[in-house]
């Protein structure tokens, strides 16, 4: 387009070709504009005339998220009054709970966390979605959250996607540059596509310039289960897959050889030493993008970048949450206008991916050019297109109202296998004991759930 403007130009036409610019973009703008509201509008199919106050509950920063997305639903929905309810992630559901038990005191739509989905999906304190048109949306999401939100009887469904967390490795470029070591992201997945590979980048990171190279090896073996794949269909605990030993070796010779500064990756020792270049990498979802950017290492930009998780780990999710509609709520059909359009459109999921970072669980958000956008932040990486890549690739799993102690346990148990000094099998089969002890209740929990649902066929 420059160029024919060029052209027109140096044939006198500057003026005549700059006015008719002009107003064909403002008349493309305002199509676009208009054009984006009308599908909005046509897709949502809800009663534009509805008059309601709603209250919206949850934990930071979601409230962010909606705020950032409100004015395009006040367009379609004028008559909705949306009020937000928002405290800590723990305190947040443990009000839920009480409330849901007790009939009363719920918000009309509320957010539940993904460790707490398995509790949920059975819930009759929530709305069926699919009684106010869930079931329309369902191969326009990533098929790995949206299965997790059908009851186990597969006749209802309480909960809808909102997030998720294709998990990458980020890492400091600076330092990997001053250790000799290469940077571009290809070649850094070469170089860390094995357990041998990453010890061997931690060494020579170590040796030429003194930073460790991750916060807590131990993560390295919880990015196995980050699925929270724990369990098969029998409840049988499903520890032994494939490279786990050698994660657990390189875990064990890491922490021998002081690679990594075994601090929690959430410290605040981790958080500043991510920022000074003493740690020079950390695994985790594609929303820790947002931590960096904003709280982390805001004046980072340039000396991070994003690649695939180390170890042949493969395609993993790191988090994410979902929305439910109590059936206490007496607004439920404004309720599910504002669930639909904050989750069931483009314009709402990307105005709050922008806003804080949450990976949207639904893919035809993805066609928005703003996911082949270079990130100025990770040196003009295309972060965004390599994190739908992943979404995409993500399968369905079997989760577990187990799941999130199970979790609980890898942290703990691998770190205290390496104080006493055990093997990679010895740390295994501590960790599965410890699960075992852990959640011999909530198993017990989860069979009557399933023969309540009437599917349970073990013992």
């Amino acid at each position: 387009m420059k160029n024919k403007v060029t052209r027109y130009m140096a044939a006198g036409m500057s003026v005549l070709m700059a006015a008719g610019m002009l107003n064909a973009g403002i008349a493309m703008a305002e199509s676009t504009e208009a054009g984006t509201e009308a599908a909005a509008a046509e897709q949502l199919t809800g009663d534009p005339d509805i008059k309601a106050d709603i209250v919206v509950g949850g934990w930071p920063s979601g409230d962010d998220a909606f705020k950032a997305a409100l004015e395009g639903f006040n367009a379609l929905y004028p008559g909705i009054n949306v009020e937000f309810q928002f405290t800590d992630t723990t305190s947040y559901h443990q009000n839920l709970a009480t409330s849901l038990a007790a009939g009363s005191g719920a918000p009309d739509v509320g957010m539940v966390e993904g460790a707490y989905v398995a509790q949920y999906r059975n819930s009759t304190a929530l709305t069926d979605l699919n009684t106010l048109g869930a079931a329309d949306y369902k191969d326009d999401f990533v098929s790995f959250k949206w299965d997790q939100c059908v009851s186990d009887d597969g006749s209802k469904m309480v909960l809808i996607p909102w997030d998720i967390g294709p998990a990458t490795l980020f890492y400091r470029t600076d330092i990997f540059e001053q250790a000799g070591l290469p940077t571009d992201p290809d070649e850094v997945d070469k170089l860390l596509s094995t357990w041998d590979g990453v010890v061997s980048a931690a060494e020579t990171i170590k040796d030429k310039t003194g930073a460790w190279f991750t916060p807590d090896a131990s993560y390295y073996y919880q990015l196995l289960f980050q699925n929270r794949d724990y369990y098969d269909e029998d409840l049988n605990l499903k520890l032994e897959r494939d490279g786990d030993i050698d994660c657990l070796n390189a875990i064990i010779k890491m922490r021998e050889e002081q690679l990594d500064m075994n601090v929690d990756m959430w410290s605040t020792e981790a958080y500043a030493a991510y920022a000074d270049g003493t740690i020079a990498s950390v695994a985790s979802g594609a929303w820790f993008g947002g931590f960096l950017k904003t709280d982390i290492d805001p004046e980072g930009a340039g000396h991070w970048a994003v690649c695939h998780l180390p170890g042949g780990v493969g395609v993993k999710n790191w988090g994410g949450s979902f929305l439910c509609i109590p059936s206490q709520s007496q607004n439920q059909e404004a309720a599910w206008d504002f669930v639909k359009y904050m989750l069931c459109t483009a314009e709402g999921q990307n105005a709050m991916f922008q806003a804080v970072d949450y990976f949207p669980a639904y893919i035809p958000a993805y066609d928005d050019p703003i996911y082949d956008e270079e990130d100025p932040y990770f040196g003009g990486e295309k972060t965004k297109a390599l994190w739908v890549e992943l979404a995409k690739q993500l399968t369905p799993v079997y989760t577990t109202q187990m799941d999130v102690t199970a979790e609980g346990q890898i942290f703990t148990s691998v770190n205290q296998g390496l104080q006493e000094g055990l093997d990679a099998e010895g740390i295994r089969d501590l960790l599965a004991k410890n699960i075992d002890d852990a959640t011999k209740e909530l198993k017990e929990q989860q069979i009557q759930t399933l023969k309540d649902a009437g599917v349970w066929n073990g013992d």
